[in-house]
Parts: C-alpha cells; sequence; structure tokens
C-alpha cells in the first residue's frame, strides 16, 4: 500500500539560450504585426475623419449659398438663373385676334397644317393638351362621316367627363387637314399623329411646335402648349357677351320648389347652354367673324388669376352635375 504522504517529486525544464532567443524572436514578429495592423486601422480612421471634415465644410458652405442666394431673391429680382441660363416663364394668352392669326399664318406658309389645326383647335376647345393630343377622329366623326355634336371625354387630370360642342371653327379645321391629306384615314387614327411614329405626337413636341413658332415671330410673350387654354378662357372672357335670365330661373325654382338655383339651372340645362353660347363665340373669334381684337384677362387680373377662377367655377358646376338626388 503506498504512503500517501510521500512528497511528489516535480521536474523543472530549463530552455536552453537558442530555444530563448527563439521565443523572443516569434513574439517580437507577433508584436510587429500587431503593432502594423495597429497602423493601418489608425490611418483608415484618420482618413475617414478627414472625409467627414471636408464633407461636413462643404455642406456648411452650401447652405450658405443658398441662404445668400435667398436673401439676395428677395431683395432684388434677376431673369436669369444662378447658372446663368434664362428663367423658364408659365405660358400666357395671346393678346389679340392678330396674334392668333398669326401663328396660324406661320404654319401654314411652311405647309405645316397639322400644326395649323393643332394651334386652332386647341384654342377652340380649350382643352389641357394632354387630353387635345389624344383625341382621334371618331371623336368628331360618326360611322357616316357626319359630324358629331359633341366630343366627349374624360380629363387625364381630373378625372371628370367633358362635352365640347364641336363648332364651326373646330369644323374648319378639321376639313381643311382632311382635304391635304386626301381624306386618307381611319376613324381610329389620332388627329395629331406623328408622321414617323404613326401615333400621337408628345406633349413635348406640342410644345415645341408652338414655342419655336413664337420665336420666329418674335411675340412678345411666352407661348407653350398651354398657351391654347389660357387663349380659350381669355377669349371666352372677353368677347361672350351672353347672360342667363336669373329672374327666370327664380321663377321656376319656386314653381319647381327646388331648394338651390344650382338644381334648376342643372334641370333646364343652362350650364349646357352657357358653355355651348361661350363656345360657339370663341368660334367666331377663331373663324374671324368677332368684332373684338384686343383681348384682357379683365378686372386688373393676370391670365394666370382668371384661369384659376374658371377651373374653381367650372370645379363647382361639375360637382353640382354629379348631385344624384333632385327635387321633380
Amino acid at each position: 500500500m503506498m504512503d500517501l504522504t510521500t512528497p511528489t517529486i516535480v521536474l523543472s525544464y530549463e530552455e536552453t539560450p537558442q530555444e530563448r532567443a527563439d521565443r523572443l524572436e516569434n513574439e517580437n514578429a507577433a508584436l510587429k504585426i500587431e503593432l502594423a495592423v495597429e497602423k493601418k486601422n489608425r490611418f483608415v480612421a484618420e482618413q475617414l475623419a478627414e472625409s467627414l471634415r471636408q464633407e461636413l465644410e462643404s455642406f456648411k458652405q452650401r447652405e450658405e449659398r443658398k441662404a445668400k442666394r435667398k436673401q439676395k431673391a428677395v431683395s432684388e429680382y434677376t431673369e436669369l438663373k444662378s447658372d446663368g441660363k434664362t428663367k423658364a416663364h408659365a405660358a400666357e394668352s395671346i393678346r389679340s385676334y392678330d396674334d392668333f392669326k398669326a401663328i396660324q399664318d406661320y404654319f401654314l406658309r411652311r405647309g405645316k397644317v397639322r400644326d395649323w389645326m393643332m394651334w386652332t383647335i386647341g384654342v377652340s376647345l380649350g382643352l389641357r393638351v394632354s387630353d387635345l393630343l389624344n383625341l382621334k377622329f371618331k371623336s368628331f366623326f360618326n360611322d357616316n362621316m357626319s359630324f358629331r355634336k359633341r366630343i366627349q371625354l374624360i380629363e387625364q387630370k381630373t378625372s371628370k367627363a367633358n362635352k365640347c360642342l364641336i363648332t364651326d371653327s373646330v369644323k374648319d379645321a378639321l376639313i381643311k387637314y382632311l382635304d391635304s391629306i386626301q381624306w386618307k384615314f381611319s376613324l381610329d387614327d389620332y388627329i395629331f399623329e406623328s408622321a414617323k411614329t404613326h401615333t400621337r405626337i408628345k406633349e413635348e413636341y406640342g410644345w415645341k411646335i408652338l414655342s419655336d413658332a413664337a420665336k420666329a415671330l418674335a411675340l412678345p410673350f411666352v407661348v407653350g402648349s398651354h398657351t391654347m387654354r389660357k387663349s380659350f378662357a381669355n377669349i371666352a372672357a372677353c368677347v361672350d357677351t351672353s347672360t342667363v335670365d336669373m329672374n327666370a330661373i327664380t321663377k321656376v325654382q319656386g314653381l319647381l320648389n327646388h331648394s338651390d338655383q344650382k338644381v334648376t339651372m342643372r334641370y333646364l340645362g343652362t350650364f349646357m347652354d352657357m358653355y355651348d353660347r361661350a363656345r360657339e363665340a370663341v368660334s367666331e373669334f377663331v373663324l374671324g367673324r368677332s368684332k373684338v381684337n384686343v383681348l384682357m384677362a379683365g378686372s386688373g387680373n393676370s391670365m394666370d388669376t382668371l384661369v384659376d377662377m374658371l377651373e374653381k367655377i367650372d370645379a363647382k358646376l361639375s360637382s353640382i352635375e354629379r348631385v344624384e338626388t333632385m327635387e321633380d
């Protein structure tokens, strides 16, 4: 039996000089690698810090320049942008029949009957250019090639139904264009078709057609695709002198026991009559049969203000027309 009290003998190992030298050399090499990694990480961190500092400084400088430009804009207006190019301006209405006729003649002299038609029908209808360029021949003609009474469309911007009277100026423009192409068309064709793509021309190209004409004629106002709609509004405001007999409307309102005159006007079709008379007045102007030549926005309002007012009125009337309940 072993005596547990006997002490355990531990043999110690002592490195040789060569082994100690090898161990220290390996430890030194490991420390050098760690130091190199630390230096690399520090360099990357310093580079990132410098990049962030420069970005922050650049941001501060941009904000200072913006603040200075805003301050300068308040005290001083300029026709040029910061890059020296002329600022864009909103399209304006024609000022007179002479302006309208000058653009018509410009297209006809160059044999651009389609562009002449776009300008003529655009001013006659007053549609937004996106709706105007979407029109097809079947919007104007029945299957037997007789003219429809109205164009019926859903406006892209508002999703509202619009029933435009096809006036004499619209018919005249269509007939002149169809004569120029020898009446070779399909009812499913777009009326403003591109000769290259055989589909409708784009809004940007419609704008370019009118803008180039205005520049060539050196007209003293900004012309763009929206000029057609604004000119329609201006002509309607200045040329249409028709009125509504509100006394008769009030009488009928009482007889029918309507709570609102607007309901009575809708019931009698007065709204559509007002629109038709206005379109007919614009048609007379376009055909050169109106006594009015010079146009004004009226009441000291700019054309932008006038168009906004008309569109608000139109929106209100459309909301009334959507009313389903009516006293009968």
